[in-house]
């Protein structure tokens, strides 16, 4: 009896220790996948904080930009003097031929800045009452209006906010549709009496401009949420952007999670909403002079529930993995295991000689290539290259695998070479343009390329260099040759009149620098540049002697003269450009208000090149000799150029052309147009 008693106790053991690991295992397991899921929730905290940041700053952007205008308006000389000369003698006609000034001013400030709401009321050209949703005005300290512009709302005193003696921002009452005011305030005459102070006012809604500044680009949360409360006592906040699931905005409201996202700005934590749903939120204060609080917020389920599912996934997958070792070394204890090894080792053998003759051959197929290509880990190490690549760093195949790849290349070329890799390893692919070679520099578009490998390979970059060296000199020999043959059509076509010699030039000078004034990129520059050097192509159409002609042109003449700009316009029609250029030659005629020809467009529906166009071609023409008079001077193109601003010309055009002219330098750079051509 005493053997089988031993035997039974041994077994007992054995099973005792099965137990032990078990619940040793499930213990770990599961303390393991609490891990998992808090680095899971820490994700999610820092995703909500960076989108949270992002729109705080845009929202606080859009607020200091409108401030800015009307501090800016509150220091314009013009409304300094009005708000003296109203404060001294409000009743003379100087203060009120003052008053028509300051309110051109704000009007123009009004719609360039954004204190002019654009309804459909706008482009009805009827005498139809506009709605007051949105101006600028300019108040005593009492709350009276001296002046205002065109759809200012109606402010009561008590609905200002005078007392501070300072610049400030604050939500004034709602509009019709329940969309709340904002007003910005800015002193612009400070008394010992507030109420005698003289302020400017701007009003707008905010409406789907402020909006916008609340959408995160890209945001691929069903139920993400952004919005901005003003916080109220215990957990009541007043909302001033819609809510996502109802709730009338600018009433207050009992909202749990964004009382907490005010009274912790940057704290992470899960409440109930506005609507009793609870939401993962965090809020952010504005930079802007406001007490308001930016609320960002994602349902808690669907921040939970995939951390819930996988959590408990990799429970149950790691459990079941381990009752199988489990079950496993029982049936080793039990069978042993020398025939599934045995087999185990011959189809590990087998599958070894498959992926070496894989491996073979994805090795030459990739010498075949004529990009140099490399498989690498987040740590620039080579897991797999090819020839080329071997060739292009000058090391072999067998010495750059299993070697940083990066110690290949010198200086910036080395960093750039890490920062991509490292941005193409956390998924995001990126090219770029390097240079490299000992004695013959050559260039390489480099491509980075997210790599999910799979098997026991570690690589997560693919690095594709194709040189491009032949290909870029060939296209720089062709854009040459091509700016060589405008040059020279241009100056074939101004060398048939003496007197507009260097016109085109000139004009594709003034274009460029007004486009760059405009803040234009360098492809649409180019394209309004060579517009403006083929600006008298259709010369070719008119007589020598009417172009050198030196008494003033008949009116068949000057038709003549204007019909050669459409002809020159749709003789380089067929020809491909990188911009616009046909459209931009044939819109020159056209004028901002629809008047001008040949179709009669207006505003916006001309062409943006041809409106610089217009204004630098008119300018070199005013202030250029001509054979039947002298030039006319800057200040009598200035004149000229302002009086038709609106009608003929954009705005903002000449507007630009001015400050060119009064603030860099140009009249010094362009006083030579005014000199006679020699001979």
């Amino acid at each position: 009896m005493q053997p089988a008693t031993n035997s039974n106790k041994s077994i007992l053991v054995y099973i005792g220790v099965i137990l032990a690991v078990l619940l040793g295992g499930l213990f770990l397991i599961t303390r393991f996948a609490e891990q998992q899921a808090q680095q899971e929730m820490a994700g999610w905290e820092s995703r909500l904080n960076l989108i949270a940041d992002s729109r705080a700053e845009a929202a606080s952007a859009w607020l200091n930009r409108h401030l800015n205008t009307v501090e800016e308006l509150a220091t314009d000389a013009s409304i300094q003097l009005y708000a003296g000369q109203a404060l001294a003698d409000a009743g003379s006609d100087s203060v009120e031929g003052q008053r028509g000034y300051v309110f051109s001013l704000l009007s123009a400030e009004a719609e360039r800045s954004g204190f002019h709401e654009q309804r459909a009321i706008d482009t009805v050209a009827a005498n139809i009452k506009r709605p007051r949703r949105a101006g600028l005005s300019v108040v005593t300290g009492d709350g009276t209006s001296l002046v205002m512009t065109t759809g200012m709302p109606m402010l009561r005193p008590e609905e200002l906010d005078f007392e501070t003696g300072s610049s400030f921002i604050k939500v004034g009452p709602a509009l019709g549709d329940k969309t709340p005011l904002v007003l910005f305030g800015a002193l612009v005459s400070p008394t010992l009496d507030a109420s005698g102070a003289i302020w400017v006012i701007g009003a707008r809604p905010l409406d789907s401009d402020f909006l916008q500044t609340l959408k995160q680009p890209g945001d691929q949360n069903e139920t993400s949420e952004t919005y901005v409360v003003l916080p109220g006592d215990g957990n009541i906040v007043t909302a001033l952007t819609p809510l996502a699931e109802g709730g009338r905005v600018g009433a207050a409201n009992e909202d749990p999670a964004a009382a907490f996202a005010a009274r912790q700005p940057g704290g992470f934590g899960i409440h109930a909403n506005y609507a009793g749903t609870n939401v993962l939120v965090t809020g952010k204060e504005l930079s802007a002079p406001v007490p308001w609080i930016l609320v960002r917020s994602v349902e808690a389920q669907e921040a939970t529930a995939a951390i819930s599912a996988r959590r408990n996934s990799l429970i149950i997958t790691l459990s079941l993995a381990a009752l199988f070792i489990l079950a496993a070394l029982i049936l080793v204890w039990r069978h042993g295991v020398s025939k599934r090894l045995e087999s185990s080792y011959k189809e590990q053998e087998a599958l070894s000689r498959q992926n070496e003759a894989l491996s073979e051959f994805l090795q030459s197929v990739s010498d075949g290539q004529p990009s140099a290509v490399a498989a690498l880990d987040a740590d620039m190490t080579v897991r797999f290259t090819n020839s080329k690549m071997a060739d292009l760093t000058g090391i072999p195949v067998s010495e750059l695998t299993n070697r940083r790849l990066d110690t290949a290349f010198t200086g910036a070329v080395a960093e750039r070479i890490r920062n991509a890799a490292e941005n193409a390893a956390a998924g995001n692919a990126n090219s770029m343009k390097i240079r490299h070679g000992e004695q013959t520099e050559r260039l390489y578009k480099t491509d980075m390329l997210p790599l999910k490998a799979g098997g026991d390979s570690s690589a997560s970059v693919l690095m594709v260099m194709q040189d491009i060296s032949d290909l870029v000199a060939a296209q720089g020999r062709s854009e040459t040759l091509y700016k060589q043959l405008i040059g020279t059509l241009t100056e074939i076509i101004d060398a048939r009149d003496p007197w507009s010699k260097h016109h085109s030039s000139r004009v594709a000078d003034v274009a460029l620098s007004i486009a760059e004034e405009m803040g234009w990129d360098e492809d649409a520059m180019e394209s309004v540049g060579i517009a403006g050097r083929l600006v008298n192509i259709g010369k070719i159409f008119v007589p020598t002697d009417i172009l050198t002609k030196q008494t003033p042109l008949t009116d068949e003449e000057l038709a003549l003269v204007r019909d050669s700009m459409h002809k020159g316009a749709a003789l380089i029609d067929g020809v491909e450009f990188k911009g616009p250029v046909s459209k931009t030659l044939g819109q020159m005629r056209e004028y901002w208000d629809g008047s001008g020809e040949p179709n009669g467009l207006k505003e916006d529906n001309i062409e943006p090149g041809a409106r610089i166009l217009a204004v630098a071609n008119a300018f070199v023409g005013i202030v250029s000799a001509r054979a039947h008079r002298e030039g006319l001077g800057f200040d009598k193109a200035a004149d000229i150029l302002h009086k038709e601003s609106g009608t003929q010309f954009e705005r903002r055009v000449v507007a630009a052309l001015q400050n060119i002219l009064e603030n860099k330098d140009g009249r010094e750079r362009w006083k030579h147009y005014m000199e006679k051509p020699e001979g």
